[in-house]
């Protein structure tokens, strides 16, 4: 039955108070861009509010417009969503109240463009209000294509500025192509000058994506660029569209918000839609994305792509079902080829099954080499955006091993596994900034007795550290930067488990649980690759929970990560998780490979702490062999915790309502008699208050020496020794809270 109980850690040994290990500014690093939502990527229509004539209403850091403001799926670069001011209206504007600096140099950019080649847009710098300030002028520009826009100017005495980009014509003009344009906004950035040149020159070496399908986004469309399709490939044009059939592909609804589509009519059967492109390399990889959807079940349609060469080279040929779309929802389809020799082709977009409508929407033609480095680009921006909203906490970069985070684990540990854990210098040290768990051969092998009478017989020596009663974590990234070993046995793991847990004996049993009742997050294992053991490998690592027990055993889930060359041994890599209440996250060098929900999952719900070690063979990865390479290391550049605010606020709503200690100190004696004033002097209280009972327990690392009930204990009063107090409490609800102590022998 699953047991309900948390853990708290606190006292002599651990963080003190929990004030010095959490900085008392919280303060989350925020995006340099003082515009909220300037690219329009977490905004919907609706969130662009209506003005309603009176400034002072305008919130800062909202989108406000006067005349029907909208955010589209048509975006600079591969963006999804931009800003738009509707077509046949007049004197419409978006805008947004910042914040700012008084007197102060400011750079405001953004990009625009327009519907139709005559539509016209301004874009202003204005004062809170609205209103124009006298020496700031204010730029437009016309045309399809985006175009940067940028305004410098200094804030002067004012506090509150607003960024416009306004769509104005002559009101009697109402039949011109002004009037009739939309106008698009992206990227609209708001930056102090100095910080801007940075941000520029860092823009400047991003990766602009060529898209070569013209017209891709069909809001420049002309009724002749929707053509029949004669049969002869050598005149199809890039920007236009061809249809079989007699009835045309019309523009319908597209993907996302305020976009457009080329729909295939439906009652019409084997019907296509072409387009082609030009200006391509031969003998280079390209990739084509579209977006497709079918008005009813039992249609589909599939995707061919052919050169234009005079010989209709197949470049891709939806075979074996691999060009097949169906479903009435919008789906993203990817496409990668090679030109061949070709440096033209058609994309044809067929209805192979069922007469109902098909939508086509987003058609994008790039290289696949600068797609690949643009998607490169967007992911290690996007982590530096996430990272931004983390603090440290803590983190060790193994300058030296520091004892008062961590400890040894000693002796024999888990399972069948054939290495003793030791404190030896030979087998976890520090050399050049970086923590070595190093796995030698025994000059003489020991015989472990388990007490079912079976034995192990102990051919290594290895490390392992943990930081049990010393430091916690609860919600919060934790990472490490390290490079692994690999061949038959190695078992390397960087692991959590929960401060409740009685450490395999070292604490009495009536002062916490068991495992896996306590909870065990495995960030990091890895399975040397063994010949005689299926599944394992050296370029994969596992992610995983233990939590409760079955019929079968314990509970877990897990998920793998693997390189796509080369091995962990290779080179450092950073393996993590983010773990919020709702859910623990893995990640290998960025790449999050597995989520777990964990809402209902108390084991994770409580404070655990951290462990490192390595083990040489084992149950799961069978044993060293005579090609497993002696010593083996498990070398760790450094371990990080961070927090964002929220995960902070979780963290200390679980802190608020947990018991705490008082009174815990190291202490000296010297005869078995005064183990009794152990408890003399530490006190613990709920919440509320309230005083609540204290146990504690002695151990020396490798066995539990008092139970803190028995008159007699296990420690050797004749000469001096060093021990571990581990003092627990239980509050409301099974919470369990520990302190610890170091209690020394004289």
């Amino acid at each position: 039955m699953k047991t309900k109980k948390k853990v708290f850690v606190a006292g002599a040994m651990t963080f003190a108070m929990l004030g010095t290990m959490i900085p008392q500014n919280w303060n989350v690093s925020a995006a340099s861009n003082l515009i909220s939502n300037g690219d329009f990527e977490n905004i919907k229509s609706a969130d662009i509010g209506k003005y309603t004539g009176n400034a002072s209403d305008m919130k800062v850091g909202s989108w406000y417009s006067n005349s029907g403001g909208e955010v589209s799926y048509i975006g600079y670069n591969e963006s999804e969503r931009s800003g738009i001011l509707p077509a046949n209206n007049n004197n419409v504007w978006i805008r947004q109240v910042v914040n700012v600096e008084k007197n102060t140099d400011y750079v405001f950019s953004t990009y625009v463009k327009t519907s139709l080649s005559e539509g016209e847009a301004i874009v202003q710098v204005l004062d809170g209000n609205g209103t124009a300030i006298e020496g700031i002028k204010e730029t437009n520009m016309k045309g399809v294509e985006w175009t940067q826009k940028k305004i410098s100017f200094n804030s002067g005495n004012h506090s509150k500025i607003t960024v416009s980009v306004l769509k104005w014509v002559d009101e009697s003009n109402t039949d011109s192509d002004i009037y009739k344009a939309s106008v698009y906004v992206d990227e609209a950035v708001l930056m102090p000058k100095v910080e801007y040149t940075d941000y520029e020159a860092s823009e400047e070496s991003k990766t602009k994506l060529v898209n070569f399908i013209k017209n891709s986004d069909l809001i420049n469309l002309q009724d002749d660029d929707i053509q029949k399709n004669d049969g002869n490939i050598q005149n199809y044009v890039p920007g236009k569209f061809y249809y079989n059939g007699d009835t045309p592909a019309t523009i319908g609804e597209g993907y996302g918000e305020n976009a457009n589509g080329l729909v295939l009519p439906e009652n019409v059967k084997e019907n296509s839609l072409k387009v082609a492109a030009h200006d391509l390399k031969a003998q280079t990889d390209y990739v084509f994305k579209v977006y497709i959807k079918h008005g009813a079940s039992g249609t589909g349609t599939v995707t061919n792509i052919n050169g234009i060469d005079g010989t209709d080279t197949k470049l891709f040929v939806a075979d074996d079902n691999a060009g097949y779309a169906s479903g009435q929802e919008w789906k993203e389809y990817t496409y990668t080829f090679n030109t061949k020799d070709c440096t033209k082709l058609y994309i044809d977009i067929y209805k192979y099954v069922g007469e109902s409508s098909v939508s086509i929407s987003d058609l994008r033609l790039y290289e696949k080499s600068q797609y690949n480095q643009y998607e490169e680009e967007e992911k290690e921006e996007a982590a530096e955006e996430e990272n931004k909203k983390y603090t440290e906490v803590w983190r060790d970069d193994f300058d030296t091993l520091d004892t008062s985070t961590w400890s040894y684990q000693l002796g024999h540990k888990r399972g069948i596994e054939p290495q003793d854990y030791v404190s030896n210098k030979d087998n976890v040290f520090v050399e050049d900034g970086k923590l070595y768990l190093r796995a030698t051969e025994k000059d003489e092998y020991r015989v472990h007795y388990n007490a079912d009478g079976s034995d192990i017989v102990k051919k290594y020596d290895s490390g392992s550290i943990a930081t049990f009663g010393k430091k916690e974590f609860l919600y919060g990234k934790i990472e490490m930067r390290a490079k692994l070993p690999k061949g038959a046995g190695a078992f390397p793991a960087f692991w959590t488990l929960g401060n409740d847990f009685t450490l395999d004996g070292l604490v009495d049993s009536k002062q916490g649980v068991g495992w896996p009742m306590c909870g065990e997050i495995d960030i990091m294992e890895l399975i040397g690759a063994n010949p005689d053991v299926s599944g394992t490998s050296d370029s994969t690592v596992h992610g995983t929970i233990h939590n409760g027990l079955t019929e079968n055993g314990d509970k877990a889930q897990t998920n793998t990560y693997s390189l796509k060359e080369g091995t962990f041994n290779d080179d450092y890599h950073t393996f993590g998780i983010v773990w919020n209440p709702d859910t623990i996250e893995w990640y290998v060098d960025g790449n999050v490979y597995s989520t777990i929900y964990i809402t209902d999952l108390d084991y994770f719900q409580k404070p655990h702490y951290l462990l490192f070690n390595l083990a040489a063979g084992g149950a799961w990865p069978g044993f060293p062999n005579e090609d497993t390479d002696f010593p083996m290391d498990f070398i760790i550049d450094y371990v990080s915790y961070s927090q964002t605010a929220a995960q902070k606020e979780a963290a200390d709503k679980y802190y608020a309502t947990a018991p705490t200690f008082s009174g815990v100190k190291d202490i000296t004696i010297s005869d078995e008699s005064q183990l009794s004033s152990l408890l003399d002097n530490v006190k613990a209280t709920d919440a509320n208050g309230k005083a609540l009972d204290v146990s504690c327990s002695i151990n020396d690392g490798q066995k539990l020496m008092w139970n803190g009930r028995t008159r007699t204990s296990e420690i050797d009063f004749s000469k001096e020794g060093t021990y571990e107090i581990v003092y627990s409490t239980i509050g409301e609800n099974n919470v369990y809270t520990r302190a610890c102590a170091t209690l020394h022998v004289k």
